[in-house]
């Protein structure tokens, strides 16, 4: 299993490689429209584990060199440079989940529109396609109104470390969690199941009118993962609003009518008959595409190389 830019905890990673691949995956997300001008991507540095890189201040499109990334401390999600400007509030979203699971190396927060819509509703995210088999079974949405305290501002963005733990909090789930799915799968490639507190039972977990935060091995697992949970939030709503054309819905409730002809007191209903991925499926179907996360890396990362859009100044200082 391909775990990221760097596979094991005892590798040490050159800086300027690792930044260059930070510097790249911003931009592979923001052609996904993963990223735009905001939302962010950070890797935890894999020779000091309580710090972690983020590139800062900028849209991800425009990070294109090292003085574009900060190192932050994981304990408290301060700047290792005490001197330097915090452009970015929610840092938090990192610091606190590499803080709770130490074998988290990358996470991506986006604000992706495809996911948006199944933050705020009833409709529940979930795999209806082989490459979102890391989804589980559902996908959580966290609520930070929970956290607010007397003083808050409530704009909805992670300002705080409380916010932030809350957050990483909600990654963890019971035994019948799409955790179990993930660790299952993980047990089977590495002969050891994760243990549950060093990594999350959830990759992914939805923000409520927010977007949503992947937490991953490495940085082009959290790629992966970011791109196609927004290609299944796409999949699924398209093939609801299929659903909904093709045959309607179901009225449900106590319907009175009237001699007009016209109907109330009861709901209409999408009736919602979509061929979700089953837990095994879901296993088998990310046990395939875990195996190796640089071949879609490579073919992302030459789309973005080729594009005048962006560029990357520590691209040719790595060999």
């Amino acid at each position: 299993m391909s775990q990221g830019h760097f596979g094991s905890d005892d590798l040490k990673t050159d800086s300027q490689e690792l930044l260059s691949c930070l510097i790249t995956a911003n931009h592979i997300l923001h052609n996904h429209e993963i990223l735009d001008s905001n939302g962010h991507v950070s890797v935890r540095n894999p020779n000091n584990a309580k710090s972690f890189f983020l590139a800062e201040g900028l849209p991800s499109a425009l990070i294109s060199k090292a003085e574009h990334v900060s190192e932050f401390q994981v304990e408290d999600g301060t700047p290792v440079n005490s001197a330097e400007r915090i452009e970015w509030s929610e840092r938090f979203i990192h610091s606190e989940l590499y803080k709770r699971f130490p074998d988290v190396k990358s996470v991506v927060h986006s604000h992706c529109a495809d996911v948006l819509p199944f933050t705020v509703s009833n409709v529940t995210l979930r795999p209806t396609t082989q490459t979102a088999g890391f989804l589980g079974n559902s996908v959580p949405v966290w609520d930070i109104a929970r956290t607010y305290s007397s003083g808050d501002s409530s704009d909805l963005l992670v300002r705080t470390p409380r916010s932030g733990a809350s957050l990483a909090s909600s990654y963890s789930k019971s035994a019948f969690s799409a955790g179990t799915i993930y660790n299952t799968i993980s047990s089977k490639i590495t002969g050891s199941a994760p243990d549950p507190t060093t990594f999350p039972d959830y990759p992914v977990v939805l923000m409520r009118g927010h977007g949503f935060t992947v937490a991953a091995k490495g940085i082009e697992e959290a790629v992966y993962q970011a791109v196609y949970t927004k290609q299944a939030a796409r999949t699924q709503s398209a093939a609801m609003l299929m659903e909904i054309a093709h045959g309607g819905g179901i009225v449900e409730g106590k319907v009175d009518v009237e001699g007009s002809g016209k109907i109330k007191g009861g709901k209409l209903k999408a009736a919602e008959d979509l061929h979700y991925l089953s837990a095994k499926e879901s296993a088998d179907a990310w046990n395939k595409f875990s195996e190796d996360m640089r071949r879609p890396w490579a073919l992302w990362k030459r789309e973005v190389e080729r594009s005048p859009l962006y560029e990357n100044e520590l691209k040719s200082e790595v060999k």
